[in-house]
């Protein structure tokens, strides 16, 4: 009996062991300097993915955030902080992150994002365009515009897309009107 019960804590012992390894100790690593500071990574770099995870667990960022998780962009915001004298850290960035979560450029940043995610997933129907159009006053739209987009949205060609391809499709041809090109 007695034997079993050593077999049972060995193994308990060495499951807790294995998974207490997979933990990250935030404490330890948060005043490390992130790959990226010295190396451009690509998306697909297992480094910069780690140092995402490592941002994204030790700084509890949101799934807005993510937008931010991007080797370019790390390092831009990082070399920003060195600047302004503060450490190239891990740190340094959740810092800033959370210190900007608190500014009405990051509600802004949030709200057009989530303006933005709807207008990718709602389809073009000109007969909810009244309700509709209020996703593109919050973008920025005159009434010129919205008038505009109604009447582009109304054409053959712009049936089952969505707002953000019908959208990307009328700044194009807006584009090609331009004189000064």
């Amino acid at each position: 009996m007695p034997l079993k019960y050593f077999i049972l804590f060995i193994l308990a012992f060495s499951c807790s062991a294995i998974f207490a390894q997979d933990q990250m100790d935030c404490n330890k690593v948060l005043d490390r300097e992130p790959y990226f500071v010295r190396h451009k990574g690509n998306e697909k770099d297992s480094l910069l993915l780690r140092d995402i995870q490592i941002l994204k667990h030790c700084g509890n960022l949101e799934v807005a955030d993510s937008v931010f998780l991007k080797g370019s962009l790390l390092g831009a915001l990082m070399l920003d902080q060195v600047r302004l004298g503060k450490p190239a850290t891990y740190r340094t960035l959740i810092e800033y992150f959370a210190a900007f979560k608190n500014t009405i450029a990051y509600k802004d940043f949030v709200k057009g994002l989530n303006l933005y995610q709807a207008m990718a997933l709602k389809k073009v129907n000109p007969a909810t365009w009244e309700a509709d159009k209020e996703l593109f006053v919050k973008i920025g739209f005159t009434v010129n515009d919205l008038a505009d987009f109604k009447q582009f949205i109304n054409e053959p060609a712009q049936a089952n897309v969505t707002y953000k391809e019908a959208l990307s499709r009328y700044m194009s041809s807006m584009e090609a009107l331009r004189v000064d090109k």
